[in-house]
């Protein structure tokens, strides 16, 4: 019975070493690539800030374009269905201009947006 050395057949077997380096390569690249992707997804999921958040800013910037535009300086409560942005409006010194404060309420989360608009 003829029987095949297992050395024999490995040294049969070339590889270059070339094909060995760029598969370490790759191998480095997908795991930096994996790695990257697992800190932005759970960046993503540990966001403590909710959509109704993200909202309530854009609707503070729209609110705040809207009492610019049509100079409605008073006071005012909006009320949405997810969250709640109170104005208060306060008269600058000299008649300069006015104060306009946006205060969010999202949740059990309170934020406030103050800007200045000029005569």
């Amino acid at each position: 019975m003829n029987t095949i050395n297992p050395m024999q057949l490995l040294n049969n077997y070339n590889v270059k070493a070339g094909s060995v380096i760029e598969s370490v390569i790759a191998m480095t690249i997908i795991a930096i690539c994996l790695s990257m992707a697992l800190i932005i997804y759970s960046r993503v999921l540990g966001s403590d800030q909710s959509i109704a958040h993200y909202q309530a800013r854009q609707k503070v910037k729209e609110l705040f374009w809207e009492t610019k535009t049509e100079k409605e300086f008073i006071d005012e409560n909006y009320n949405f269905e997810s969250f709640t942005v109170i104005k208060k409006v306060e008269e600058l010194e000299n008649n300069t201009g006015y104060k306009v404060v946006f205060i969010i309420k999202v949740q059990s989360k309170k934020e406030t947006y103050q800007y200045i608009v000029r005569n």
